[in-house]
């Protein structure tokens, strides 16, 4: 059978079939490649550059545009598992800081302070010495021509008529001419020209003489300078305006005062002027004493009498330690600060009154919070230290307080189990890079 159908296909046939049956295996094979190369290409991996989204090869490399590294282009599906840390330091940049810097802990403790305090020079009010008139009358004469004129213990004021004054004088001489056996009553009127301001030599001198002063001189009994009432309130640095104002229309009850619009230094005063018994016409401050008067705002309830203070001047005199010698235990209406008093010599007028003075206190501090100063970085509206929590420095807001050599207190912000950075600057990008979120 299979030797007829040879015969009968012929040599020809059968090479016909064999070109067919190697034409179809060669068909195959080139649709099986075909489909193997399509799915290759579909597998393909891609490389991205993350700032132009266009750039796109199919091998790693660098960007043509800006030079970045090619990143692997992500699958539609593929996801990222974020870890409780992961996700922590996703939070934005000005939120936490990743670092290894030297670390501490605030201290609890107390420490030795230094702080600045501002004050003046002022006159020691002991050495204020009033001149009152004991006696009504008319001013006779005046040796006083301006406010702030030395004057010596002794030296002559001035000159009064009284007429009270005249009559105990003749009151005196009457009772010498008339009953000179009565000495209970002659001895009870000199004892009223006494109480007057007479002085025992010009009793003496009214009785030999047997005839009246007419004009009685009034004498300083202190060293100092000549000031009147106005003047010395309005040229005392810690006097209050009110108060001021009250001695002034004190003052003003001399009969025919000049008005307020006085030439500066030009006393008040005029001869022919009347004044009323017990009426203060001048003053006498000495001023081989005064006070360096200061005004304290922070810390006064550390102050304490004998606590060490150094004081300085302007550049032509030398520092001066010293004690607080007393401390105002009120505080004057309208004014938020105590004042502190050093008491200081001053017999060659070393220091003139209303000079500026600066001292550098030393107190003991309450027991509270420090962190060395650079551990604190100040923003200018508040200061902050970068606390580290799960390994990451995050900024805290703080309150500070007193500064002791390189260290400083804290106030609220802090505890004392935080771990903080020591160097705050060495986080710091810029104040903007800051994000405060306590």
């Amino acid at each position: 059978m299979r030797n007829k159908l040879k015969n009968k296909i012929g040599a020809a046939g059968i090479r016909k079939c064999r070109a067919f049956f190697l034409w179809s295996i060669v068909v195959l094979q080139l649709v099986l490649s075909s489909c193997s190369k399509k799915d290759d290409h579909s597998h393909t991996q891609e490389y991205i550059c993350p700032m132009h989204p266009t750039v796109i090869q199919d091998r790693p490399g660098t960007c043509p545009v800006c030079g970045m590294d090619l990143v692997l282009k992500g699958k539609p599906g593929d996801e990222v598992k974020i870890t409780a840390e992961l996700n922590y330091l996703l939070k934005p940049t000005n939120v936490s800081v990743v670092g290894s810097i030297k670390m501490i802990t605030p201290v609890f403790k107390s420490a030795s302070t230094n702080s600045e305090i501002n004050g003046v020079i002022t006159y020691d009010t002991r050495r204020i010495t009033s001149i009152p008139i004991r006696t009504g009358g008319r001013i006779e004469k005046l040796m006083i021509k301006y406010n702030f004129q030395p004057i010596r213990k002794g030296e002559k004021i001035l000159e009064i008529y009284s007429s009270e004054l005249l009559t105990a004088q003749r009151d005196l001489l009457f009772l010498q001419k008339s009953d000179a056996e009565n000495t209970q009553l002659i001895e009870s009127a000199k004892e009223k020209l006494r109480l007057l301001g007479v002085s025992n030599q010009q009793i003496t001198h009214i009785v030999s003489s047997k005839k009246e002063i007419y004009s009685f001189p009034v004498y300083s009994s202190v060293n100092g300078y000549i000031m009147e009432e106005s003047i010395l309130q309005a040229s005392t640095p810690s006097t209050n305006s009110s108060s001021a104002s009250s001695d002034m229309k004190g003052s003003s009850a001399m009969k025919g005062s000049s008005s307020s619009t006085a030439v500066p230094n030009e006393i008040q005063i005029r001869e022919g002027m009347y004044v009323v018994t017990g009426q203060t016409i001048f003053n006498v401050v000495n001023t081989e004493q005064v006070w360096a008067e200061f005004n304290v705002r922070q810390k006064a309830n550390q102050i304490k009498l004998k606590d060490s203070v150094i004081l300085s001047f302007d550049s032509s005199q030398k520092e001066i330690k010293s004690t607080i010698s007393f401390i105002q235990p009120f505080y004057v209406d309208g004014e938020n600060f105590a004042k502190a008093r050093v008491y200081l010599v001053n017999p060659k007028n070393t220091y003139p009154i209303g000079q500026l003075v600066k001292g550098q206190l030393k107190t003991e501090s309450n027991k509270s919070l420090w962190i060395p100063i650079t551990a604190s970085l100040d923003l200018g509206i508040q200061n902050i230290v970068f606390a580290k929590r799960n390994g990451t420095f995050r900024p805290k807001s703080i309150t500070i307080g007193q500064t002791s050599g390189d260290w400083i207190e804290v106030i609220t912000g802090v505890e004392a189990q935080d771990s903080i950075a020591y160097d705050a600057q060495f986080l710091m990008d810029s104040e903007g890079f800051i994000k405060v979120k306590n």
